[in-house]
């Protein structure tokens, strides 16, 4: 962001020049009203009272100590009975006691009244005025090399020469003041300026200048031109006072021209050589560049070398910048600012102080299409470092802002005639930026925060996207947005320490209520903007209205909402209408479609992934686990691996509405039915659905429980749902937990196990008992068993006690002796058929 803007165009040096050109010219003009009012005063005594006669080419010189202290030559000059004098075509040579310099008068015609003590030129009137010998010792020798002039001879152009031309000049000797009403010119080293009307006080020391002073020169070689309404110098207190001053780059085809700087009042406090050291303005203190900016202050201060060059300078009271150019519009406020300089009075740095903000629009093109970009900086305190470029211009390098510091950035997108914007705001106790050139611009390279930092972005479709922390850095990437608009592109934003993110999605016009909000929080994240991937490492934790994530490090997509987690992960979900306890997993990586709501979950050699709600559980080396359609899969990593599914079902203490109540009497209160159960499966492969409360084993099966365990290659476990509780064994101590119990559907595989349903070569094992068989059917209400099989294989049952039993159909129950047999044969014997055998021993446990 162009943070420049505000105070590489405050150019205070553009008032520290205005004021030097008329403290200098100033100071010179005083200073020649007081050498003629000394010659003119003592001019009678020096020609002798008893000159009454006309005289040519007079020349009369006055030496003290052998120096030579003035020369006066005077084409005529004539002594007047009346007591007046008059000399024509004058030239006078001032040499100073020290002889250190040489000013010169020129006038047709000078006229003395002695009785009045009136010295008057009749006509116009030069004068020559040498500079002050400079502090520089080399210098010294340079002004003093060119030796004494002569005194009729008109002096070369000197730099350090002053050459001020007027008429109707006037000293009156009693007041101890020279005064003119005409129009006043003066000239120095390409300087020219002129004023209406000035009057010196000798008394005093103060010359004014009255009105319509202007002066007009170069300024790093380009023309400038200062007025005032009144100049006002005062020797004695050595200060320098401009009334409505108003300075002026006029031309030139640097960046600088048409710069102005402008004040109601300037104080200008002088050294003992005449030149600034110091300059308080105030009133409307105005700077304008030339593309259109201003800075306006109530007042402004300047502090110069010896050289007049600025070395600091301050605008206070509240000052305010305005800019509108056609590329780009901006308005700011602060209340101070401070600005030093280097040794060539170059802008090197700057404070802004007190509520600084700053708003700037900017666009790469006036055509009709190009779009603008915004920037906003808001803090307590703006620093900014600059560094002078090949022309000499002062471009910002560096700027901190603190206290409570933010910078938004908000670039435009066109698509389709449709404009969205998306933006990115940064905050920070304490925010620096580093800038670099960019197709001649200074563009936001890198930006730091330290302490409560805030990073928010908005894309294109509305997502919000959220993070804070101790510790940001962000990358910059600029860019030519979408149709034409400029664009300052976050490349990669990397925040530590506490870091907390959050993504609200885009509100849909239909949906009334709010997006869902999305939550995490880790040690460290990093966001990459060409891929629009963040990565979250350190205790990473991920909270959403569905459920929970937490690993060692997940990597996001901001586009789809799509994750990558891995080391130590563990989700938790939440179904949506089940009042139960969350689903949990563990596992060692898991990948998570955002839209899909789906999830596969990893785990290594040795530690498969786990998923488990209640009791119930799933163990294998990958899960896949739909939310949405509540449907879990189970598998191996390679298609051929085998049995590697382990599966925990626990059937909650139930009897089955609809039970036969005379099979429940006739078993012992010691069988499975109606108790709680735990059936272990262990399978290649699992496939559940929650809607249809099936969960479907394949690739060889083994099921266990208490009462033994069955093989087959397939099995179909039906899980019920599970049962309210009567009213009747609702007593205050669980009414709030059989309330909870009834609000909603059972468990996610829960609810207990109504039936197994196994295919392939069946084998059950039970104590004292083995069956085998091609199809098997259970039934957990009653705890029984149906096995069938083929023509070339039926069903087998070989009882320690019974024996062998074989049939088209067996069917025996868990806990006791009975076995049925339907249309085959009993104890081996062929050729007598029956539809139905049953035989029913209790055993004794």
């Amino acid at each position: 962001m162009r943070i420049s803007m505000s105070v590489e165009r405050l150019r205070v040096w553009l008032l520290v020049g205005a004021a030097l050109l008329v403290a200098v010219i100033a100071a010179f003009l005083g200073y020649a009203h007081y050498r003629a009012h000394r010659f003119l005063t003592e001019l009678p005594a020096k020609l002798g009272i008893d000159v009454t006669r006309e005289t040519n080419a007079f020349t009369y010189s006055q030496s003290v100590g052998g120096r030579t202290i003035y020369t006066i030559h005077a084409a005529k000059a004539i002594q007047h009975k009346d007591g007046k004098y008059t000399l024509r075509d004058v030239g006078i040579v001032v040499y100073g006691r020290d002889s250190n310099r040489a000013d010169r008068i020129y006038g047709n015609e000078f006229e003395y009244d002695q009785k009045n003590q009136v010295a008057s030129a009749v006509g116009e009137v030069r004068i020559d005025l040498q500079a002050p010998a400079p502090a520089d010792a080399q210098d010294k020798r340079t002004y003093a090399a060119g030796g004494e002039p002569v005194a009729t001879q008109h002096p070369p152009k000197d730099a350090r020469i002053i050459h001020v031309k007027t008429s109707g000049l006037v000293f009156m000797q009693k007041l101890g003041v020279a005064a003119t009403d005409k129009e006043i010119e003066f000239e120095s080293g390409g300087i020219t300026g002129n004023a209406v009307g000035a009057d010196y006080d000798s008394d005093t020391g103060v010359m004014v200048l009255h009105s319509a002073v202007k002066v007009v020169g170069l300024q790093q070689g380009q023309p400038a031109t200062l007025t005032a309404t009144r100049a006002e110098l005062d020797r004695t207190d050595k200060q320098l006072v401009l009334t409505q001053a108003k300075y002026v780059l006029v031309g030139g085809a640097k960046a600088s021209a048409g710069q102005t700087a402008e004040a109601q009042r300037v104080v200008v406090h002088l050294r003992e050589d005449g030149s600034a050291e110091r300059m308080d303005a105030e009133g409307a203190v105005t700077l304008t560049d030339g593309d259109g900016g201003r800075v306006v202050a109530p007042r402004g201060n300047v502090l110069l070398n010896a050289q007049s060059k600025p070395l600091s300078a301050v605008l206070s009271g509240g000052l305010r910048y305005v800019a509108d150019e056609p590329l780009r519009q901006a308005q700011g406020e602060a209340t101070e600012g401070r600005a030093s300089f280097d040794k060539m009075g170059r802008l090197q740095h700057v404070v802004l102080t007190g509520a600084v903000k700053l708003h700037e629009r900017v666009r790469p093109s006036d055509t009709a299409n190009a779009l603008w970009s915004e920037r906003d900086l808001g803090a307590g305190t703006v620093e900014l470092a600059l560094v002078a470029n090949k022309a000499g211009k002062a471009q910002l390098q560096d700027a901190k802002a603190s206290g409570d510091a933010r910078l938004k950035v908000a670039n435009p997108s066109s698509k389709q005639g449709h404009v969205t914007m998306t933006s990115s705001d940064l905050a920070g106790d304490v925010l620096t930026a580093h800038f670099v050139p960019v197709d001649g611009v200074r563009r936001i390279s890198v930006v730091n925060g330290a302490g409560h930092t805030f990073l928010r972005q908005v894309n294109a479709q509305g997502v919000v996207n959220t993070s804070s922390g101790d510790g940001l850095e962000v990358h910059f990437q600029p860019t030519v947005g979408h149709a034409g608009g400029a664009a300052d592109e976050i490349a990669s934003a990397v925040q530590e320490g506490n870091v907390t993110i959050t993504q609200t999605p885009a509100k849909k016009p239909a949906d009334a209520n709010a997006p869902q909000q999305e939550k995490a929080t880790a040690a460290r994240s990093v966001y990459d903007g060409a891929t629009q991937k963040l990565t979250l490492t350190g205790n990473v934790q991920l909270a959403d209205a569905s459920g929970m994530l937490w690993a060692d490090r997940v990597v996001l997509e901001r586009q789809t909402g799509n994750a990558e987690a891995d080391g130590g992960v563990k989700a938790s979900y939440q179904l949506s209408g089940n009042g139960s306890e969350p689903v949990h997993v563990l596992a060692s990586r898991g990948s998570f479609n955002h839209d899909t709501e789906q999830a596969v979950f990893y785990g290594i050699a040795g530690k498969p992934a786990r998923l488990w709600q209640s009791g119930s559980q799933v163990e294998a080396p990958v899960i896949e686990f739909d939310r949405k359609q509540k449907r879990l899969v189970a598998h191996g990593v390679r298609q051929g691996d085998t049995m590697v599914v382990h599966t925990v079902l626990v059937s909650a203490e139930s009897t089955k509405a609809g039970a036969s109540k005379a099979v429940a009497a006739k078993t012992s209160d010691k069988t499975s039915a109606g108790k709680t159960q735990v059936i272990r499966v262990v399978s290649q492969k699992l496939v559940y659905a929650d809607t249809t409360r099936q969960a479907e084993f394949s690739g060889g099966v083994l099921i266990e429980s208490v009462d033994g365990r069955m093989r087959g290659q397939d099995a179909v476990v039906y899980l019920q749902e599970a049962q309210k509780p009567s009213a009747a064994n609702v007593n205050a101590k669980n009414a709030t937990a059989a309330h909870a119990l009834m609000a909603g559907p059972s468990a996610f595989m829960g609810g207990g196990v109504e039936r197994i349903v196994a295919t392939g070569p069946i084998e059950i094992d039970q104590p004292g008992r083995r069956a085998t068989g091609e199809r098997a059917v259970y039934t957990a209400s009653d705890g029984v068993f149906v096995m069938t099989g083929t023509a070339a294989t039926p069903p087998q049952l070989v009882d320690a006690i019974q024996g062998t039993v074989t049939g088209t159909s067996i069917r025996f129950r868990t806990g006791d002796e009975s076995v049925m047999v339907s249309n085959g044969v009993s104890n081996g014997v062929e050729g007598k058929p029956r539809v139905r055998t049953e035989t029913r021993v209790k055993k004794d446990r």
